[in-house]
């Protein structure tokens, strides 16, 4: 069965250049991505934001998201229980692309923005290599467990 990308490297790309060089097209294939997501039971989220870091103009912001976290809202104790009104949930950890193949990774202590070539799915690992030609592996399984905190 032949890919619908036709160019598409590998199965598991999400992110690839199209082309033999640089100016070549970067190009997305985030069905995968949100089949992948479903697969292992991440949640995929799309959402339209300025994120300064790699822009100044609202871009479509495709997210894996790993482990939400709770934020806002306002604490009400009655007696010894405690609400939170409106609290709303946030992402913790996730990877977020945007349609300029920009990544921002968050993991429980460090965020980053990168500026990715290609980008690759095997299994729950994220390999993701840089413009500047650094590849990265990351397994997603760590972003979604807390760490263990070791008593130093």
């Amino acid at each position: 069965m032949g890919s619908m990308f036709g160019s598409k490297p590998s199965e598991s790309h999400v992110i690839w250049r199209s082309g033999r060089n640089n100016d070549g097209k970067k190009k997305f294939d985030f069905e995968y991505l949100e089949l992948w997501a479903a697969h292992f039971g991440v949640d995929f989220e799309q959402w339209t934001r300025v994120d300064h870091d790699r822009g100044d103009e609202p871009r479509e912001q495709f997210a894996c998201v790993f482990r939400w976290a709770k934020s806002g809202g306002q604490e009400l104790s009655v007696g010894d229980e405690e609400w939170t009104m409106g609290s709303q949930r946030k992402p913790r950890t996730f990877l977020e692309i945007d349609e300029e193949g920009m990544v921002r990774l968050r993991g429980w202590s460090t965020e980053t923005t990168l500026d990715v070539e290609e980008l690759v799915l095997k299994k729950t690992v994220l390999k993701l290599k840089t413009a500047d030609g650094t590849v990265k592996k990351l397994d997603v399984r760590k972003l979604s467990k807390r760490p263990e905190t070791t008593s130093s």
